[in-house]
């Protein structure tokens, strides 16, 4: 059975890929039917009277109408130097901050705070510092830090819950 069918199968390829070739090859031949087109006449213009275009550039700027000029300085007026420069509040990565929950003592009513400040934990109350972090105060699901003057509150960690000891 399978020999009857290996010969017309083996021709019904050759003849399949044949035909490939020959639509490729006969592609890529020089084509010497091509009848030459003439070429295309663009009728002249006669010459027109040219004039230079120019810009007038004398008239008042439209945004500039109500803004009157500075006063012009002399040369030798000295501006009065008070002798101190106001620095800018130092960069606070607050991202170094985590809070992680709090301990609630329900006999005494204290709470302590769970604060990872720089990858370390840290168990905190209130007006506590840690490595220049000092704990203002503690809001249920979040707390108030701050750092060299500058106060921000910390959001506590999804996936933390308050704990209860007695």
């Amino acid at each position: 059975m399978k020999k009857k069918l290996t010969f017309p199968l083996l021709v019904l390829v050759l003849l399949l890929w044949g035909a490939i070739f020959y639509r490729i090859f006969s592609g890529l031949g020089a084509d010497t039917d091509v009848i030459p087109m003439p070429k295309a006449v663009v009728p002249s213009r006669p010459a027109a009277d040219v004039t230079d275009d120019t810009l007038l550039l004398n008239y008042r700027d439209p945004f500039l109408s109500n803004v009157q000029e500075a006063p012009a300085l002399a040369e030798d007026t000295l501006v009065a130097d008070y002798g101190y420069v106001e620095e800018a509040a130092p960069y606070v990565d607050w991202s170094q901050v985590q809070y992680l929950g709090s301990v609630n003592n329900r006999g005494n009513g204290k709470s302590v705070a769970l604060v990872r400040v720089n990858g370390r934990e840290y168990m905190l109350t209130s007006g506590e510092t840690v490595d220049g972090f000092t704990l203002v105060k503690q809001n249920g699901s979040s707390i108030s830090m701050s750092y060299s003057g500058q106060v921000t509150t910390v959001a506590m960690q999804p996936g933390n819950n308050e704990m209860q000891y007695q």
